[in-house]
């Protein structure tokens, strides 16, 4: 019996699909891909989700009471 490296075989796989596909649409896929990657990490750590809205919400300025109006 021989054994099979499943990991040369994914990487000969990926490959030969980012070969077939244009460039648009390999964007998107690299895209996706990181994505999903991120959306796992923040389920795997919700502390960190909670500090990334945070300091979003720091920028837009939309934490606080407004500022007060100049007359």
């Amino acid at each position: 019996m021989t054994l099979v490296d499943t990991r040369k075989i994914g990487a000969k796989g990926g490959r030969a699909r980012a070969a077939n596909l244009s460039e648009k649409e390999l964007k998107a896929a690299s895209k996706a891909a990181a994505q999903a990657r991120w959306e796992q990490y923040y389920r795997d750590h919700p502390e960190k989700l909670k500090a990334r809205q945070e300091r979003e919400a720091r920028k837009t300025g939309k934490v606080g009471r407004p500022p007060k109006a100049k007359k």
